[in-house]
């Protein structure tokens, strides 16, 4: 029997007021028949990866800008990988904003790291249940 159970994808979007960049947490499968649409342009995750941050870049007036950062994690209580992907997209903010990330700054990584893992894991937590109760 062929399973033609859709392909779940769960989006969640963030406004840091601290450097005022759009995130978006992508969680559960992406089909790459049908990508999602992230900030205006489509998204297909790199090879066979099951988590990835990358930079979203839109063309305007001929100009290419970032529009925002997406994190996309396959499988949706996967806290490893989260907190893995959170130090990428740390590392992407903080490099936009000209700030080095090095030992001179190693606080302000560390508080703002575990201000995204806060912020993903509040929503990748509640289906910590659903998994368990299937």
């Amino acid at each position: 029997m062929k399973n033609t159970k859709k392909k779940q994808q769960i989006k969640f979007k963030f406004l840091c007021p601290i450097f005022g960049v759009e995130v978006c947490l992508n969680l559960g499968e992406i089909d790459k028949d049908n990508p999602p649409t992230i900030f205006g342009a489509e998204y297909t995750p790199n090879g066979d990866s099951s988590a990835e941050t990358t930079t979203i870049i839109s063309e305007k007036n001929g100009e290419k800008i970032e529009v925002g950062y997406h994190v996309w994690v396959k499988d949706k209580t996967d806290y490893h990988s989260m907190v893995h992907e959170t130090l990428h997209l740390v590392k992407r903010i903080l490099d936009k904003k000209g700030i080095p990330f090095d030992g001179d700054n190693e606080e302000l990584i560390a508080y703002y790291q575990g201000y995204w893992v806060r912020k993903f894991w509040h929503k990748m937590s509640k289906f910590i249940d659903e998994k368990e109760n299937k």
